[in-house]
This record gives C-alpha cells, sequence and structure tokens, in this order.
C-alpha cells in the first residue's frame, strides 16, 4: 500500500503524455485548435502532478524521469510540430495569408526555428536533471522552463488564430474585439519568436520562481489567477485573456534576474563535472 501513493502523479503524467500524443496526431490532421490546445491541457496536467506528488509524499526518481520524458514531447516535440505544420499547410501557403514556407529560403527558415525549439528543450530538460542532483537556489529558475515556453508559444499561437478572420470563432467572445485581426507579419515572425524562446530555454538568465512571491497579496493575485487559467484551459476559453499572465512573468522576472543583486551574482550548477559554473552576470 505504502507504493499506491506513487501511482497518482505518475498516472497524471501519462495524461499528460497522452496529451502530447494526441496533439501531433490533431496537427498532422490540419485541426490546429485542437492539436494547440491539447498542449495546454498538457502544460495544466504538468503542474497537477508536481502538486499531487508533493502532496502524497510521492516524489521519486522515476518520477522524475517520466516528467522529463512528457516535457520534452509535450514541450519540445509537439509544439514544434504544430508550428511547423500549421505555417507551411496549403491552407497558409496558397490561402489568403500566402505564406512562403513551402520552399527556398523561407523553408529553411521555418525548419531551423523548428529543429532549434527541439534541441534548446533537451538542453534544457537535461541540464535540470543534472542540476537536481546538485546545491541550486531554490528561488530561481536558470533559463525559461520547458512548460512555461512551450505553454506561452502555444497560447499565443491560439490567440493569433483566434483573430485570424474577422467573425465568429471559437474560445468565446473575442475580448480585443471582432474587428481585429492577425496581420501576415505575425506568421512570418513566428519561426524568428521560436529561436528566441529557443535561446530563453537554453541560457542562465534568471528568473524569480511564480512560487516564492515574498508579498501574501501577490501570492493571493497569482494563485486566483491561475485557477483561473486552470478553468478556461480546460474550457478552451479566452486564449488572449490566458495569455498574458506567464508573459508579464517572464519580461518582469526576467529584467529582475539581470538587474537584482540577489540574484545577479548566483551562479548556475556546472553542467560537467569538475567545471566551474557560469560567472556571474552572464
Amino acid at each position: 500500500m505504502q507504493k499506491a501513493r506513487y501511482l497518482p502523479p505518475n498516472l497524471i503524467t501519462g495524461a499528460s503524455i497522452v496529451f502530447g500524443l494526441a496533439s501531433i496526431g490533431c496537427a498532422h490532421d490540419g485541426n490546429w485548435r485542437w492539436a494547440a490546445w491539447l498542449i495546454i491541457y498538457a502544460v495544466l496536467s504538468d503542474r497537477l502532478d508536481g502538486l499531487v506528488a508533493r502532496r502524497l509524499r510521492a516524489t521519486s526518481e522515476l518520477g522524475v524521469q517520466l516528467d522529463s520524458f512528457a516535457d520534452f514531447l509535450n514541450f519540445g516535440v509537439a509544439p514544434a510540430f504544430l508550428m511547423y505544420s500549421f505555417l507551411g499547410s496549403p491552407e497558409m501557403v496558397h490561402g489568403p495569408a500566402q505564406l512562403p514556407f513551402d520552399d527556398g529560403l523561407a523553408r529553411i527558415y521555418l525548419i531551423t526555428g523548428c529543429v532549434v525549439w527541439v534541441l534548446a528543450a533537451v538542453f534544457r530538460l537535461a541540464r535540470f536533471n543534472v542540476a537536481a542532483d546538485t546545491e541550486i537556489p531554490t528561488r530561481l529558475y536558470f533559463g525559461v522552463p520547458t512548460t512555461l515556453a512551450g505553454g506561452l508559444l502555444v497560447v499565443w499561437f491560439l490567440a493569433f488564430l483566434k483573430y485570424r478572420v474577422a467573425g465568429d470563432t471559437f474560445g468565446g467572445p473575442k475580448l480585443l474585439g471582432d474587428t481585429l485581426t492577425t496581420p501576415r507579419g505575425v506568421w512570418l515572425a513566428l519561426p524568428g519568436a521560436m529561436m528566441v524562446g529557443a535561446f530563453l530555454m537554453a541560457s542562465s538568465l534568471r528568473m524569480l520562481k511564480i512560487a516564492r512571491a515574498e508579498s501574501k497579496a501577490i501570492t493571493v493575485f497569482l494563485i486566483v489567477n491561475a485557477a483561473v487559467g486552470y478553468v478556461l484551459g480546460f474550457a478552451q476559453m479566452f486564449p488572449e485573456f490566458m495569455l498574458w499572465m506567464p508573459t508579464a512573468w517572464i519580461v518582469i522576472f526576467l529584467v529582475w534576474g539581470r538587474l537584482a543583486a540577489e540574484a545577479r551574482y548566483l551562479r548556475p550548477p556546472p553542467l560537467f563535472p569538475g567545471t566551474p559554473s557560469d560567472p556571474p552576470g552572464d
């Protein structure tokens, strides 16, 4: 019976892997909306399995490795495949947007963005697994977590998809107005945005963990908004509202990590035995 407590968090991790696989299948079939929302489901379940494991005191090395493999699929492979499939689809290449991603340098640009994203996610997860056995500051992330990066890329994609055309669409009423439409330049810039996201994942930039806010008022505010995000995510509603909190978190705390003395002089753990960690202020 002692071992039974390890089952719930690992089942949740298994469910998140199913979400990732289903997302890839939906993207292959051209069902962009469902492919993206399934990745959001994976984000929400990823947060949930850690909470359940801590509550049940059921953390284990096996669970850590399962979670890492799930993150690679859900936030590395699945978002990259979604962007590659959507931006290079006949609907986007030959439709009103007339995207150039079917051949030439633009095709290479799209492929590069997707490949760099996956490689950065692999590097980030491998570095996290190495760092798990070392003493690292508990208040900080070094680099943007794959869950946050993948979820943010996809929720922005959902917002752009919702505003792709005027008129009624998925995800509830348009909070930004029915006449606003996604510019063609947004789709052209997405592979470049993926490269920026890949850099943030692989970097040693300092980010304050969201659960470590010192103000109780801020903590309550964040918890309430996270709960709203869960409701909206599983209900597939208002992606344009869901994107503000993770976007603000990245922008604010990446700036904080560069400017705050308490963060600037903390070093990430070394990647290889016997080597010094990165110098302060990198």
